[in-house]
């Protein structure tokens, strides 16, 4: 049953003459040694007696063997003794160094997938971030020459770089004389967000040569922009309803 064990193995008595041998044994060091000195180069056979006596227990140490097709092939070497006879296996450390390099080899793939995973899902993110920050400030034009941006959330840098993207473009491509920005929605506001605001504003201000109008302003939004020392080109109006009844009245026709 030996000859057919999946790994070099060697029977030896305390002479040290291989009484049997696995095939992978055979096929590691071949038919021509009788003792177990012969499977090992000069220099290992001294560690070799050190660790075979006394010929009891179970030893295991690392030596250069004679391999079949190499004449130095370090193993890691397995002595059990067993009454008068000792079972020897040799696992070439070669094959363990492989073993790992293919674990490694395989960690690195599977790391890699993930990075790529994460980098796909981490775009993915931003991209649904960026639309949500598209949504927190939407242009709405109302007529021809009024518009409305609501803000919703929280006024940071971010969100901001994203809404001035959006409101410069539908400006530029509309004819408006009033653009109102509503921050009856909005959360807290950050120092970041308001100085792109402020750039909003004035660029809104630039294009269609009036400043645009801010309603909905909560008490702490007053305190925020006081504590900002904010000077915007802007006028404030109460609520969009009152910007929308006086809208609609200026553009009823007189009564006979």
């Amino acid at each position: 049953m030996s000859s057919v064990l999946p790994v070099p193995y060697v029977k030896i008595d305390k002479d040290g003459m291989i009484l049997n041998r696995s095939l992978k044994a055979i096929d590691l060091l071949g038919m021509q040694a009788e003792t177990i000195r012969d499977c090992f180069d000069e220099e290992s056979r001294n560690k070799l007696m050190k660790f075979m006596m006394p010929f009891e227990g179970e030893k295991t140490f690392e030596a250069n063997i004679k391999a079949r097709n190499q004449p130095f092939l370090l193993c890691d070497i397995s002595i059990c003794w067993e009454g008068d006879v000792a079972h020897i296996v040799f696992i070439p450390i070669g094959k363990h160094v492989q073993g790992l390099e293919d674990k490694l080899l395989e960690l690195r793939l599977r790391l890699s997938s993930t990075d790529f995973e994460l980098f796909e899902k981490k775009e993915a993110l931003e991209d649904a971030m960026k639309r949500l920050d598209e949504l927190s400030g939407p242009f709405i034009p109302i007529s021809e020459k009024m518009a409305f941006v609501p803000l919703f959330g929280d006024v940071n840098e971010s969100k901001m770089i994203t809404v001035t993207g959006n409101a410069l473009k539908a400006a530029y491509e509309g004819q408006f004389e009033e653009i109102f920005f509503d921050l009856s929605a909005t959360g807290e506001i950050d120092e970041g967000g308001v100085q792109k605001l402020s750039e909003l504003f004035r660029m809104l201000q630039y294009m269609n040569g009036k400043p645009v109008k801010i309603i909905g302003v909560k008490p702490k939004h007053a305190r925020q922009l006081t504590a900002l020392d904010v000077d915007w080109p802007v006028y404030f109006e109460t609520s969009l309803k009152d910007v929308l009844i006086d809208h609609l009245q200026i553009g009823k026709a007189p009564q006979a």
